[in-house]
This record gives C-alpha cells, sequence and structure tokens, in this order.
C-alpha cells in the first residue's frame, strides 16, 4: 500500500511538470526536454557501460544534446528544410560526427573492448536523442499536439495495467515471458482500447483537432509501438541484469523506465503527422 501510495503522488508530481513545461513555453519545454535527454542518456551509458568512462559518456550526452537544440532551431524556424529529410541530414552529420570522434579517442585508451565502447556510445544516440529530437517536429511548434500523444501514450499504460491485473493474473497469455513475464495479451488489448478512448475524447474535447480517422490511428499506433518500446528498455535491463535503469521518480524507477515506450511510440506518430501533413 505504502509503495502505491508513493507511486501515485509520484505520478501526479510527475505529469503536473509534463503538463506544466510542454503547455509553458519554449524556456520551459526545453529545459524539460533537455533534462529528460542528459538523464536517459547518463542511464543508458551506466547500463551499458558501466562505471568510469566518464569522457566517452560527456561525448555521447553532449552529441545527444546538441542533436536536439539543432533540431528544435530547424523545425521552429521553419526553414525550407525543416522536414523529416532535413533532420535525416541532420542526424547523418551528428552520427558522422562521432564516428570519426569516437574510433580515434578509442586508440589511445587501454581497453578490452574499445569497439563495443564506440558502438555503445552510438547506440545511446540513436535510441534516445534521435526519437526526442524528432518529437521537436511537434514540440517546436505544436506542443498541445504534443501533450495529446502523452496523454494517449499514458493512458495506454494504464488501461494495460488495469486491464493485465484484472484479466492477465492466471498467466496463461503472457506477451512476451522471456522479457518481462508481467505482460498478458489481456493487457496488450485493454491499453489499445484506453488509449483509442483517449484519442477520441481527446477528439471530442478539441486538444487534437485532426480528422477523428486519423486521431485513432495515432491512437493505435502509440499503443502498439508504445508497448515494443516497453519490451525493448526490459530487454536493455534484463541484459544489464537490473531491475529499474535508475532511482530518479520514486516509485517508478529512472526516467527511461518512465519514457522508455515514448521511445518508439513518439517518432511513429511523428512520422505519421508528417507524411498525411497533418502539421
Amino acid at each position: 500500500m505504502k509503495n502505491l501510495l508513493t507511486r501515485t503522488a509520484s505520478g501526479i508530481v510527475f505529469i503536473g511538470i509534463m503538463v506544466g513545461c510542454l503547455l509553458g513555453g519554449d524556456i520551459p519545454y526545453a529545459c524539460l526536454m533537455l533534462f529528460l535527454l542528459a538523464g536517459m542518456l547518463s542511464e543508458f551509458y551506466e547500463l551499458t557501460l558501466g562505471k568510469g568512462k566518464w569522457l566517452q559518456k560527456i561525448i555521447g550526452i553532449l552529441c545527444g544534446v546538441s542533436l536536439w537544440a539543432a533540431s528544435f532551431y530547424l523545425f521552429k524556424n521553419r526553414s525550407p528544410y525543416s522536414d523529416l529529410w532535413g533532420f535525416t541530414g541532420l542526424a547523418m552529420l551528428c552520427f558522422f560526427v562521432l564516428w570519426l570522434l569516437l574510433p580515434v579517442i578509442q586508440l589511445f585508451r587501454k581497453e578490452e573492448k574499445p569497439f563495443l565502447t564506440a558502438a555503445c556510445v552510438l547506440s545511446g544516440v540513436l535510441y534516445i536523442a534521435v526519437p526526442l529530437s524528432l518529437a521537436n517536429f511537434l514540440g517546436a511548434n505544436d506542443r498541445p499536439v504534443l501533450l495529446g500523444l502523452f496523454i494517449i501514450l499514458w493512458s495506454n499504460d494504464v488501461g494495460a495495467y488495469v486491464f493485465g491485473m484484472l484479466f492477465g493474473k492466471k498467466g496463461k497469455h503472457k506477451l512476451c515471458p522471456s522479457i518481462s513475464p508481467k505482460k498478458s495479451w489481456e493487457g496488450l488489448a485493454g491499453g489499445i482500447f484506453i488509449a483509442l478512448a483517449a484519442g477520441y475524447a481527446l477528439w471530442t474535447l478539441g486538444l487534437l483537432s485532426f480528422e477523428l480517422v486519423h486521431v485513432l490511428a495515432l491512437s493505435l499506433l502509440i499503443a502498439v509501438f508504445g508497448v515494443f518500446g516497453d519490451l525493448i528498455e526490459s530487454m536493455l535491463k534484463r541484459s544489464a541484469g537490473v531491475k529499474d535503469s535508475g532511482k530518479i521518480i520514486p516509485g517508478h524507477g529512472g526516467l527511461l523506465d518512465r519514457f522508455d515506450a515514448a521511445l518508439l511510440a513518439l517518432p511513429v506518430a511523428c512520422m505519421y503527422c508528417y507524411f498525411f501533413r497533418l502539421i
């Protein structure tokens, strides 16, 4: 009961901070996203690289922060390159710089697996910095829409948890038992149902002003790919032999534990909005 109260209280505070920063202007939004980016990269590198290797970790975090800031400027100013192709070029430039820098640094460091270290740094930028930077396609100019997508994502989490507890307890329909034994197909179905209901409610309230078919399609994509994002982070933690990626959010674990679903769901949603010209 105490853990449930702690989890609920910290969740309410967490959502309040998210909503306030997303709707509070460019500076609060940028501070929030850069904090999340740096925190998640730090947790990722702690899981994959272990203790030490501070130079490589700092390089990865600085590269991720630079990519986010450059993408925010790109989408905010609505230049001729403010589309996914412009962002792709920006990301490729970031990886090119990292690929030039990291192997050279590793040449002068005594490590058993220097190439693996460089690969982990690159992986962190790809796994975390690229999705959060791509979210600027919405976040730079359409933060109420981005907030709506987060609400759908949170609704999916709640729905999956409740339906999993109510109908998936018997353990006969495990979703991915080798990675996350507690997840069930009943939870997946419940999460999708609640995500669709949340999308419809947001459309009714006018927070998402797209045609209803697009709102429901986005809700479905967020629910499905959110689950995959959650499972991928669970696979990472299982590989590292840990239960949580960190302890920054009482009752919830680390930032990666809280935003793992968003790392896959938000980029897919942004690409959907781009290809259907919704923004």
